[in-house]
C-alpha cells in the first residue's frame, strides 16, 4: 500500500500536466479550424455582395456597374453595343399590374441569357447587350425575336411586347457606344425597323433638337461611369 500511495503521488502530476496539455492542443486546433471555417465564410458573403452589387435584383442580369465590368474584358475585341427598349410594355402594366410587368421582364431577362451576348438590363423597360461576334445585326435580331415571343401570366393571360434595338460599333469608351446605340433604338422606334444600326448621318446623339425625343436614358453613363469589377 505504501509503495501505490507513492506510486499515485509521484505519477500524478505527470498524468495531469499531459491530460492538460492535450486539453489545450485540441482547444487551439478547434480554434484554429473555427478560424479557418469563419475566414471562409466570409470570404463567400463577400463574393456574394461583390455579385449583387453588379447584378439587377429583379431580372438577375448584369445592371449598370456589370454592363461596365463585362466591358472592360470586352473592349479589346471592339464589341458592338445593342440598346434595347420594350415596346408596349406600359399597357401590360397599366392592364395588368406591376406584377404581371415584372413576370414580362424576368421572362425576357431569361431569353437574353440564350442569346450570345453580355445582357443588362439598365432600369425599367430599357435594356442593353454587348454582342462580340462575326454578325452582331444577326444577334440583335435575334433579340428582338426572343422579346416579341408571347408571355403567358400565372392569371392564363397570355401577353406579348416587342423590341426596338440600336445598334452600334465600339465607338470611345461604352458611354459614348450606349449614346450612339440610343440615338439608334430611337430611330428603330419612330420608324418601327425594330432594329437600326447607328448612322451619325441620321442619328444625331451630341445635341439632340427640342422635338428630338425628351432624354437619353442612357446619358448618366457619361464619364462618371461605374467602374466596379465583377461579371
Amino acid at each position: 500500500m505504501p509503495y501505490l500511495s507513492s506510486f499515485a503521488v509521484h505519477s500524478g502530476a505527470p498524468i495531469s500536466f499531459t491530460v492538460v496539455t492535450g486539453l489545450l492542443l485540441v482547444a487551439a486546433v478547434v480554434l484554429v479550424c473555427w478560424n479557418r471555417y469563419r475566414l471562409t465564410v466570409l470570404r463567400y458573403e463577400l463574393a456574394a455582395l461583390r455579385r449583387a452589387v453588379l447584378r439587377d435584383p429583379l431580372t438577375g442580369l448584369a445592371n449598370r456597374a456589370g454592363l461596365t465590368q463585362a466591358w472592360t474584358h470586352l473592349a479589346p475585341a471592339r464589341p458592338y453595343v445593342a440598346v434595347i427598349d420594350l415596346d408596349g410594355f406600359k399597357a401590360v402594366n397599366d392592364t395588368h399590374g406591376h406584377a404581371a410587368g415584372d413576370i414580362v421582364l424576368t421572362t425576357i431577362a431569361g431569353r437574353l441569357r440564350t442569346i450570345n451576348a453580355v445582357a443588362a438590363r439598365l432600369g425599367g423597360d430599357e435594356f442593353a447587350a454587348l454582342i462580340d461576334g462575326l454578325d452582331p445585326a444577326a444577334v440583335a435580331n435575334r433579340l428582338a425575336q426572343v422579346i416579341a415571343a408571347p408571355v403567358d401570366l400565372p392569371t392564363g393571360v397570355t401577353v406579348a411586347v416587342t423590341a426596338s434595338v440600336g445598334l452600334a460599333p465600339a465607338v470611345g469608351d461604352l458611354p459614348a457606344a450606349l449614346a450612339a446605340a440610343d440615338a439608334a433604338m430611337y430611330r428603330a422606334k419612330t420608324t418601327r425597323a425594330g432594329v437600326a444600326t447607328f448612322d451619325p448621318r441620321r442619328d444625331d446623339h451630341t445635341t439632340p433638337a427640342a422635338t428630338a425625343r425628351p432624354v437619353v436614358r442612357v446619358r448618366d453613363l457619361s464619364g462618371a461611369a461605374v467602374t466596379s469589377y465583377a461579371h
